[in-house]
């Protein structure tokens, strides 16, 4: 999520939970690119307080994941 690397690994990543009939495999790493660029899909954010510290945390949850979607330019602006 940061690409930062004097951040701390917990302030630069989140988990998504994958709810698939079959685990999903992340698409090959773009050149050039510190971090894997994906899309989810069926994407749902659940906010709730976390019993052992009592603040407000997430809950995210997807139902498949894959390579983000390459748009064309319209030909007129090529």
């Amino acid at each position: 999520m940061d690409a930062d690397p004097a951040a701390k690994i917990s302030q630069k990543t989140i988990a998504v939970k994958i709810l698939a009939p079959t685990q999903p495999v992340a698409p090959p790493a773009a050149p050039g690119l510190p971090i894997i660029p994906v899309e989810f899909d069926g994407m749902t954010v659940t906010p709730y307080v976390a019993q052992n510290t009592g603040r407000l945390a997430y809950s995210i949850r997807a139902t498949g994941m894959r390579a983000p979607r390459t748009h064309a330019k319209p030909k007129d602006q090529a």
